[in-house]
C-alpha cells in the first residue's frame, strides 16, 4: 500500500475514482429516503476530481476540438435522456437534470480559447485577438439572451438551452468554467491548484455556516477533500479508456432513475 502511494494516481485511476464516488452521491440522490446522508458527502469531492482530470486530458489530447464535440454531443444525448424519462416514466419527488456534460464542455471550451487568445497575442495578431474575445464573450450573452427568452416563454428557453447551452445555466456555471481554466492555466504548479481548492472550499464553508446545515444539507465545502488524490495524482495518464466517463455517466444515472421509479 505504501509503495503505491508513493507510485502516485494516475489519471485513470483519478477518474475511476470519481466514477464510484459520483455513483454513491446519486445513490443518495434518487434513493435519498433508502441512503444515508454520508453519500452525498462522497459526492462532494467529484466535480473537483473531474475538472482536473479534464484539464489533463485536454493538455494532452491530440485533438482537442474533437475533445470539446465528445462534450457538446454528450450534453445532448442526456438533455434527449432526460427529457424522455421524464416525460415518459415520471418519478414523483424525483427531479432528473444531471448534465455535467454542460459544465464540462465550458471548461475545456474555455481552455481552447485561453490558449488561442494567449497565441494571437503573442503573434500580435489583431484579428485573431479579436475573434477570440468575441467568441469568450458570446456565450455569456447567449446566458442572458436564453434567461430573457424563458421569462417570455419558458418552453422555448428550455427548448434552446437544451441546444445551445450557455455558461451561466449549465452545470456548475462559472465556478466549474473558473476551476477548469485554473486547473489548465496552472498545470505544473501542483501547490497552486491545491491552494485554489481549499480557498474555494472555505469561501463555500464560511457561506454554508450562514445557512447552517452544514453536514445534512449544505455540504458543499466537503469538496475540499478532492485535494487527497489530487495531490497524489503522479502527473500520468494510466490506462486509456476514454469513452469510459461517456458511458458510464448517463448509464448509472439513469439506472438509478429507474430503480427509483419501482421503488419510490
Amino acid at each position: 500500500m505504501e509503495s503505491s502511494l508513493k507510485r502516485g494516481i494516475t489519471s485513470f485511476q483519478l477518474k475511476l475514482l470519481g466514477l464510484i464516488l459520483m455513483t454513491f452521491d446519486h445513490m443518495g440522490a434518487f434513493l435519498s429516503v433508502q441512503t444515508p446522508v454520508w453519500f452525498g458527502w462522497l459526492g462532494r469531492p467529484v466535480a473537483t476530481i473531474f475538472l482536473f482530470v479534464s484539464a489533463e486530458g485536454y493538455y494532452y489530447t491530440r485533438n482537442k476540438k474533437k475533445y470539446i464535440s465528445r462534450l457538446l454531443i454528450g450534453y445532448w444525448i442526456m438533455n434527449i435522456g432526460n427529457y424522455l424519462l421524464t416525460r415518459f416514466v415520471p418519478v414523483d419527488g424525483v427531479e432528473l437534470y444531471a448534465n455535467i456534460f454542460g459544465g464540462l464542455f465550458y471548461g475545456v471550451l474555455y481552455m481552447y480559447l485561453y490558449d488561442s487568445l494567449k497565441n494571437s497575442i503573442k503573434d500580435k495578431n489583431i484579428t485573431s485577438i479579436v475573434i477570440n474575445i468575441i467568441a469568450i464573450i458570446t456565450p455569456f450573452i447567449l446566458s442572458f439572451l436564453v434567461t430573457y427568452l424563458m421569462n417570455y416563454n419558458i418552453s422555448l428557453g428550455i427548448l434552446v438551452f437544451n441546444i445551445i447551452p450557455t455558461p451561466l445555466m449549465v452545470e456548475g456555471g462559472i465556478m466549474y468554467i473558473a476551476m477548469a481554466l485554473v486547473f489548465h492555466i496552472f498545470k505544473d504548479k501542483k501547490h497552486f491548484k491545491i491552494f485554489f481548492i481549499a480557498i474555494i472550499s472555505i469561501f463555500v464553508f464560511i457561506t454554508s455556516i450562514s445557512l447552517g446545515d452544514i453536514f445534512t444539507l449544505n455540504y458543499q465545502w466537503m469538496m475540499i477533500f478532492s485535494i487527497i488524490p489530487i495531490s497524489l495524482y503522479n502527473g500520468k495518464k494510466g490506462k486509456s479508456n476514454k469513452y469510459l466517463f461517456y458511458i458510464y455517466y448517463p448509464l448509472h444515472i439513469y439506472t438509478l432513475y429507474l430503480i427509483s421509479y419501482f421503488i419510490l
